[in-house]
């Protein structure tokens, strides 16, 4: 018994695509529906990071009478990092941070952890504690508002001069 192969013309086939999954179309929606944000991010984040970085390779100062996109006539290469890193109160600074983050981040994180596993549970005077805690959180507008309301009277020291 002999096998028959059968062949089909080139021009009688066609290539068949599968249509996108649901998942795949979430996916593209998605970053359609989250483009616009992402453009904002670009403008607010990376463009001043971009912008800065250029202009610390150079002599720019807002007081030099040119615009930041003209800086590359005062090009430094890397000599304020240089300067930088030969400064012994940048050095002391980074230091003193760096103690700083180490010590005080973790007893933040803990003590936030603390304070939101106690309001987890009921306690008799939770609200009292809670409103305590919350205190602070309304007076510093509060004062903020009045410093303004007292700075921008008639009489006040903004206005007087």
């Amino acid at each position: 018994m002999s096998a028959v192969t059968a062949t089909i013309p080139e021009d009688v086939m066609k290539t068949v695509q599968a249509k996108p999954t649901l998942r795949e179309e979430g996916v593209k929606l998605g970053f359609r529906l989250t483009l616009p944000a992402q453009i904002l991010v670009l403008f607010i984040a990376v463009f001043p990071l971009l912008m800065q970085l250029y202009i610390s390779l150079t002599d720019w100062s807002p007081l030099s009478g040119l615009g930041w996109w003209s800086a590359w006539s005062l090009w430094n290469n890397f000599a304020n990092y240089t300067d930088l890193a030969a400064d012994a109160r940048f050095w002391s600074a980074l230091k003193r941070t760096a103690i700083v983050m180490i010590v005080c981040v973790p007893a933040e994180f803990l003590l936030g952890l603390a304070l939101a596993t106690l309001f987890a549970d009921e306690f008799p005077g939770k609200r009292i504690f809670y409103s305590i805690l919350l205190m602070p959180m309304m007076v510093v507008p509060a004062v903020a508002g009045y410093m303004f309301f007292m700075l921008f009277q008639s009489g006040g020291p903004v206005n007087d001069i």
